[in-house]
Formats: C-alpha cells, sequence, structure tokens
C-alpha cells in the first residue's frame, strides 16, 4: 500500500509542476483511450477526428499460429440406408397374390374309326342295325364286305357325314347301296367318295336273326387275306389275268378301279374257263366287284378286260379271306 501511496503522490507532483503544459507532453508516453468508429464521444468529452493509433494485425502470422484443422476422412463404404416402414408400406399391408388354380380342359375325344384292314362283328335281329364311321378319301374307293350267318339277310348302305348316332337317317339319301344277296349270303359295298371327310357305313337287318362278320378294304392298305394289290394297265384289246387259289370255303373277292375313264369288265373264271360271274355295271371310271363261294380248295382265274377293247390304267385287288 505504501509503494501506492508514494506513487500516486509522485504522479501528483510532476502534474502540478507541469501546470497547463499537459498539451506539450508526449503521447506516446500514455496512449490515449480507444475511440470508436463513427466519429464518437471520447470519455474526456472530445470529438475524435483521428484514426485510432492500434497495431495492425498480421493477418498470415496469426493463421500460421493456428493449429490445422483435423481433415475428415471420406468413408470407404457406401453407408447402409434403413428404410422406415410406415403404416402404408408396412409388410402386413401388402397382401400376397395368390396363384390362380390350372384348370385342366379335356380333349374332345375323336370318334372311333372302323378302318382298312379292320374286321368286325356282332349279331342283328329284323330291325336292327351296326353303324361304323369311317374317314374317306376323294376317289378312293373302300369296300365293306359283310358274311351274315344262319337265315339273317342283311342291306348295306352309305351315308355321307357322320350319321352313327341313328342307323335309319331320315331325310338323308345314301350315297351307296347293296342288297343282291340272299338271307345267309355276303354282301358287298362299294363307296367312292367324291370329296374328304367321314362318312357312316350302315348294316342293316331286314330279316332273320344271327351274327354277322364285317370286313373293311381299300385299294392300297395291306390286310389279312390280301393276295394280290396293284397297279395294272392294258393296252387296247388285251386282257390280263390273274391266278388265285381259296382258302377252302372261304370267299374269293375281286375289285378293279379304273384311274382312267376306262370302261373295265371283270370276271372270275374256274379252272376249266368257265364264267362263274361278271361284273360290268358301273360304267366309264367306276369300280367294278365280284365274288364267288367256292365248295372247298379251288383255283380260279381273275380276269381284267376293257369291255369297249380299248385300252387302261387300273388297280386291283384281289382277296382269299382266311
Amino acid at each position: 500500500m505504501k509503494q501506492i501511496a508514494l506513487l500516486s503522490l509522485l504522479t501528483m507532483s510532476l502534474l502540478t509542476a507541469c501546470g497547463g503544459a499537459s498539451d506539450d507532453l508526449d503521447t506516446t508516453l500514455i496512449p490515449p483511450p480507444p475511440t470508436q468508429a463513427g466519429g464518437q464521444t471520447t470519455s474526456t468529452g472530445q470529438q475524435a477526428t483521428d484514426a485510432p493509433l492500434v497495431a495492425p494485425t498480421t493477418t498470415t502470422a496469426a493463421l500460421a499460429t493456428l493449429p490445422p484443422s483435423p481433415t475428415a476422412a471420406p468413408p470407404t463404404e457406401a453407408p447402409t440406408l434403413i428404410p422406415t416402414l410406415t403404416e402404408e408400406a408396412s409388410p402386413e399391408a401388402s397382401p400376397s397374390v395368390e396363384a390362380s388354380p390350372t384348370i385342366a380342359i379335356s380333349p374332345t375325344p375323336s370318334p372311333e374309326l372302323f378302318v382298312p384292314g379292320q374286321q368286325d362283328g356282332g349279331t342283328l335281329s329284323a330291325g336292327g342295325a351296326k353303324a361304323y364311321l369311317v374317314d374317306a378319301q376323294r376317289f378312293q374307293p373302300l369296300i365293306l364286305f359283310v358274311e351274315p350267318t344262319n337265315e339273317l339277310n342283311v342291306t348295306l348302305a352309305a351315308y355321307t357325314g357322320d350319321q352313327t348316332g341313328q342307323t335309319t337317317p331320315e331325310g338323308v339319301m345314301p350315297s351307296a347301296t347293296a342288297d343282291n344277296a340272299l338271307a345267309g349270303r355276303p354282301e358287298i359295298l362299294v363307296l367312292s367318295p367324291e370329296a374328304d371327310g367321314l362318312n357312316t357305313l350302315v348294316i342293316r337287318a331286314v330279316a332273320g336273326e344271327g351274327s354277322f362278320a364285317a370286313r373293311l378294304f381299300d385299294l392300297t392298305t395291306p390286310a389279312s387275306g390280301v393276295v394280290i394289290q396293284q397297279p395294272d394297265a392294258l393296252a387296247a384289246g388285251e386282257e390280263k389275268t390273274y391266278s388265285v387259289t381259296s382258302r377252302g370255303t372261304r370267299p374269293i373277292i375281286a375289285v378293279a378301279d379304273p384311274t382312267d375313264q376306262s370302261d373295265i369288265a371283270l370276271d372270275i373264271l374256274a379252272t376249266d374257263g368257265t364264267l362263274l360271274t361278271t361284273a360290268n355295271y358301273s360304267g366309264p371310271g367306276g369300280v367294278e366287284t365280284a365274288y364267288v363261294l367256292p365248295l372247298g380248295t379251288t383255283d380260279y382265274t381273275v380276269r381284267v378286260r376293257e369291255a369297249n377293247g380299248g385300252s387302261a390304267n387300273y388297280q386291283i385287288l384281289v382277296i382269299a379271306l382266311e
């Protein structure tokens, strides 16, 4: 405290000795009070007009003393985002889609066809009938041969289209018929279709009762009993013969189909040359058929000729039923 008091006295002495010469004092000894920008009044009541004597600060030096800011290392992997589920997007809000059941569609069954080389049978009484559906080809003859037993008398008919739902179609005219034999004797029907498509063959009992056997042939399909099946030709005025032996008392069937507009005639001869049967009914371009019923194993000759002595091209079929 003594030192402070002594210093105060010394200061007052100096001020008194200087008197009003305070303006001559070196301003560097006591720095003036700081001023404020905008010419504000200082604490001594005088208005500051000069710039404050403040030592400039060196920015470079000041910055140099600052410690370097740490640099954040870049992330090495992409951040994993965890989505926030809202009520609208919650798993429970998304209904699961169920697969529609597969409905199996059964294909429409194709109608059962009676085809060349096939045989069938059954029993009929007067008024009864049996129908067979066939797939016919244009101008390709089908031969239906039916053998009845006992006193069964049958007639044969062919109808265009599928008529198997009614064996006696009403209002439908047959395209071919056969009603030539006596009771218990075979009937043979030839269908020469004019267009491709389904046809119906009907076996009808007109009298009697008994069983029957039905066989279907064409001119090219191999079948049981076929012994000759080939194309052939005649020169003008020429005849051709074919030899065949029956299998016991089983029938011999012969078919000749011209492939042009020739008028074919067909004969079956005994071994001594006796004419047993002949067929010349269909006219130019028409199929001819004939058959014989042997009394035992017998040799026969089948003869083909052109009725008017001209040339001919034809298909020959000879069958010895077993």
